[in-house]
């Protein structure tokens, strides 16, 4: 099975649904990762909502936001290189951190070549607060849409499945995979000085399993989060 996950930025893989990666991968299914945007702007976004952690931040304070997105997107080559990606199944949009939602025609465009064929693709869910987020969700489902990938599935994730009817809701167990979970986590040195990452990532040995809403093609636009 051929399956792309779609990260707003690097980290969100962890969060959203890196133990049903791992997963994937251990059962040998062809797994793209897509890496949208650049983490450029998570010091200065930091520094401005108060959630950085300043201690273990202090040699990325005195860099501007081209060397910080140069280190973000390196980790995210290590850690997807740590979950067993192949090289050749790691993709890179280089977008502005904070500015995906000005870059969706682009995207679309960028990742047609790469869904193509797929037969299961993980995507944030469209309402998500974060303006990167739902732009990646227009990406994936506009690039779906472009190459008509009418057999595909396409698990949502970062929702609450309560909302979602039971016809469409997947649990995915985990937890054999939390710990090597936990420690891919450790590569994103620049996120887990932010106050909630580093909360987010303590929780990550607690994991049992992952949550999506799971839609067909003929799903779209029709339910709030897909």
């Amino acid at each position: 099975m051929k399956i792309v996950v779609f990260a707003p930025h690097p980290d969100d893989e962890i969060f959203g649904c890196g133990g049903s990666i791992l997963k994937w991968l251990n059962e040998n299914h062809d797994v793209h990762i897509v890496y949208v945007t650049d983490n450029r702007a998570l010091i200065t976004w930091g520094l401005k909502e108060n959630e950085l952690l300043k201690n273990e931040a202090k040699e990325y304070l005195n860099l501007n936001d081209d060397e910080i997105a140069k280190i973000g997107l390196k980790e995210a080559l290590d850690a997807a290189k740590a979950f067993g990606f192949v090289q050749s199944n790691i993709h890179l949009l280089n977008f502005h951190d904070q500015n995906a939602m000005n870059q969706v025609d682009l995207g679309i465009s960028l990742s047609k070549e790469i869904i193509k064929d797929t037969d299961r693709i993980l995507l944030p869910r469209a309402k998500d607060f974060h303006p990167d987020h739902r732009a990646t969700h227009l990406i994936a489902k506009g690039a779906a849409k472009e190459v008509n990938l009418k057999n595909a599935e396409f698990y949502v994730y970062y929702m609450n499945t309560l909302n979602v009817p039971k016809d469409k809701r997947a649990k995915v167990k985990v937890s054999e995979y939390r710990d090597k979970l936990y420690g891919i986590m450790t590569i994103y040195k620049t996120q887990i000085c932010l106050k909630g990452t580093r909360f987010g990532w303590q929780t990550l040995k607690r994991r049992r399993s992952e949550r999506f809403g799971v839609f067909k093609f003929d799903d779209m636009d029709k339910y709030a989060d897909f």
